[in-house]
């Protein structure tokens, strides 16, 4: 996952998995080595498809899981809010701005926007508001929010009555925007800054709930389950996109269709950690499926499943470690993806390791996990310049 900016085995112990939420204080991206440089537009994946189902309806609110605690305990919340985000991937607020039209179009939604013979668009685009928002939590900035909000809403407005996006790949585009789209309302939540911006995320809410409806009925279409098993941070994307909408909406269809799809992608672990990926690994979708991950384990997911996920997560982490040399460089030999142009993103550029979602992983597993060894990696990642 290019999350955007420039420059993130023992069983560990457990740790209280939900804290009181520190008041907030790359980008973009699923969110690179230096602070200066605007952040990469979008992520380009093969055999893209349209994945077309019976219009659903989202389900009526119900009440959250019993183990549900409500959102403000995540320790998310806090590494959102952290020193190390800020002196990173949040280290220019107004770079990461600049990203976003007044119009609230991002990436190469942009210039889809402003073109009259309108090429292809992708509604995974406007997730980089996400970064946007945890930028103006970091910061305390509400010219941010607005800013992310505005993205969000950008991509609300082009959603079908189904709650599909009609843009091309648009099953792995709309899970990317889903899951965005609910953490960045969770976060906004957990820290107090919801309440300014109250009649924005109400009016956004319903929204969500039905793109992740057409999400949950259009996994099981055999196109779509078998890029899911070819692609595995597939699984973690959608997994969190539909468990994270469900706990946030209080539907608990959803959320157990999250449970799922999150058990399906760790059951395709690898022995030594890593999730399959072209039938091999990849350093960065590994990081990627881990933030991931590391935020369904955090905040979306019951107390039962935080048990069963929290010995492959960490092995999953020390896989990744595996591959860090003790500067920070990601190694990329071996990797299916990312690395020596084995790819190329939406922009048509060679796809690079994304040291965002490197350090990410990394700094999630610090707060959520409470290992200091992988707050040494985060920001050794940061600094370090990856390899092309």
């Amino acid at each position: 996952m290019r999350f955007d900016c420039p420059s993130p085995s023992a069983r560990l112990p457990r740790r209280p998995l939900f804290r009181a939420a520190v008041v907030i204080g790359g980008v973009i991206m699923l969110l690179a080595g230096c602070t200066t440089t605007p952040p990469p537009r979008g992520v380009d994946y093969p055999a893209p498809s349209v994945a077309t189902v019976k219009p659903v309806a989202p389900a009526a609110p119900a009440s959250p899981p019993r183990d549900w605690r409500a959102s403000g305990s995540g320790l998310d919340a806090k590494y959102e809010t952290s020193t190390l985000l800020k002196s990173t991937f949040y280290s220019n607020p107004d770079v990461l701005l600049k990203q976003v039209e007044r119009s609230g179009a991002m990436g190469i939604n942009r210039g889809w926007e402003a073109s009259a013979s309108k090429g292809d668009w992708y509604i995974e685009e406007q997730r980089f508001a996400d970064t946007v928002i945890g930028a103006g939590v970091n910061r305390n900035r509400d010219d941010l929010i607005d800013a992310g909000l505005r993205a969000i809403e950008w991509g609300f407005a082009r959603q079908t009555a189904d709650g599909s996006f009609p843009c091309k790949d648009n099953f792995l585009s709309s899970s990317y925007f889903v899951a965005a789209t609910a953490h960045a309302l969770w976060l906004l939540e957990a820290t107090g800054h919801a309440q300014q911006f109250a009649a924005r995320i109400q009016s956004i809410r319903p929204r969500l709930q039905n793109a992740a409806a057409w999400l949950a009925a259009a996994r099981s279409a055999p196109a779509i389950a078998a890029q899911m098993d070819a692609y595995g941070s597939r699984y973690f994307v959608t997994g969190y996109a539909l468990a994270a909408t469900g706990r946030l909406v209080g539907d608990n269809a959803l959320a157990s269709a999250g449970e799922e799809t999150i058990r399906r992608g760790i059951s395709r672990q690898h022995a030594t950690g890593y999730f399959y990926e072209l039938g091999g690994f990849d350093a960065s979708f590994q990081a990627e499926a881990l933030v991931y991950l590391l935020r369904y384990f955090d905040h979306a997911a019951t107390a039962d499943k935080r048990q069963s996920i929290e010995a492959p997560m960490v092995l999953a982490l020390d896989w990744l470690a595996s591959r860090v040399s003790p500067r920070g460089v990601v190694q990329t030999t071996g990797n299916t993806r990312s690395g020596a142009g084995r790819e190329r993103d939406r922009t048509g550029q060679p796809r690079r390791i994304s040291a965002v979602a490197v350090s990410r992983a990394f700094g999630l597993g610090r707060m959520v996990l409470g290992a200091s060894k992988f707050e040494v990696l985060a920001k050794s990642v940061a600094a370090a310049r990856q390899p092309v």
